[in-house]
């Protein structure tokens, strides 16, 4: 059976300010290795592609600038995977829920809304992210952008998240705050 609508929704800026933790995970790698560090307002624009993206537009668009063309993928998938382990360490540090998605939600799922995160952050991250900020329950799925052999910006993600909750694509909404 076709459930009436579905909404999907992107993670990060969109449910959850992770800017803060986001930053705090970013400046700490970037301090490592010598890089100059970015503010929340610098990191919520860099965000969107996945961790890997993040550290390569901001190491690899700032370092060209201030200090020559770096082309190590070791260097910089060494850096990702540091990212990666201190942001999960420090997921809710300061991440906190935008205004009225709560409330949201909970309207949602009181008008048997089928709801499902589709976002570029790791599945696992994502999880354990909506877990700790107390939203989890309200979604019947999560894609990540390690979820299938595509992520965001390939319609793909979002149509096989669709087809798994049974959905009908002229009957789903996609929120989120960026294009996809």
């Amino acid at each position: 059976m076709k459930q009436k609508f579905t909404i999907l929704f992107d993670l990060d800026g969109t449910l959850v300010d992770t800017a803060p933790d986001l930053m705090s995970a970013h400046n700490h790698v970037m301090k490592k290795y010598g890089y100059p560090t970015k503010s929340t307002e610098d990191i919520r624009n860099l965000v969107g592609k996945g961790a890997g993206a993040l550290i390569g537009r901001s190491i690899w668009g700032q370092a060209k600038k201030e200090f020559g063309k770096i082309e190590d993928e070791k260097i910089k998938n060494k850096m990702v995977t540091e990212f990666i382990d201190f942001y999960a360490k420090n997921i809710v540090k300061e991440s906190k829920l935008v205004n009225g998605v709560k409330e949201f939600l909970k309207w949602c799922k009181n008008q048997n809304i089928s709801m499902a995160v589709c976002t570029n952050k790791q599945e696992h991250l994502s999880n354990d992210l909506l877990k700790k900020i107390g939203i989890y329950d309200y979604f019947e799925y999560v894609a990540g952008s390690d979820t299938f052999d595509y992520c965001k910006p390939d319609p793909r993600h979002l149509t096989s998240v669709i087809e798994i909750l049974d959905g009908d694509i002229k009957k789903t909404l996609m929120i989120g705050d960026s294009e996809t």
